[in-house]
């Protein structure tokens, strides 16, 4: 599958190639978290525009900041969203985060797809069993 990031420019990524797998994993995110990941792309936009720089999307923004935007973004709005625990996870394994890391480690966060329930776990999503065909 290959995903277009709507030529924004968004982490010098237009378009790249993903496995279907990810594909499936990430529109379920998208598709279930939809307003809210629309506020933290605003946010992540408004955070690096402080930055001041032309390349602050290549750069990332300090996972700190964002993570504290995303509590503020939480605590005055309804929206529905994964948890900020599995959010403040994803965003401590670095100091700087680009949007497109987020947003991969948002869809690939097993307890974020397991609340969402609708999905196995991605290490069961392509088992199949291995059942005989009948040909007339």
């Amino acid at each position: 599958a290959v995903v277009s990031t709507q030529s924004t420019g968004d982490d010098a990524i237009s378009d790249c190639l993903m496995a279907f797998q990810d594909f499936l994993y990430a529109f379920q995110v998208q598709f279930c978290f939809n307003e809210f990941l629309n506020a933290c792309r605003e946010l992540y936009l408004s955070l690096s525009a402080e930055k001041g720089n032309s390349t602050p999307r290549l750069e990332g923004v300090e996972s700190s900041k964002f993570l504290d935007g995303i509590t503020a973004l939480l605590s005055n709005n309804t929206y529905h969203h994964p948890s900020i625990r599995v959010i403040h996870r994803i965003l401590s394994k670095s100091q700087k985060a680009s949007f497109y890391t987020y947003l991969l480690g948002i869809a690939n966060s097993d307890t974020i797809n397991s609340s969402v329930g609708v999905l196995p776990k991605k290490s069961q999503c392509l088992e199949t069993e291995n059942k005989s065909v009948k040909s007339d």
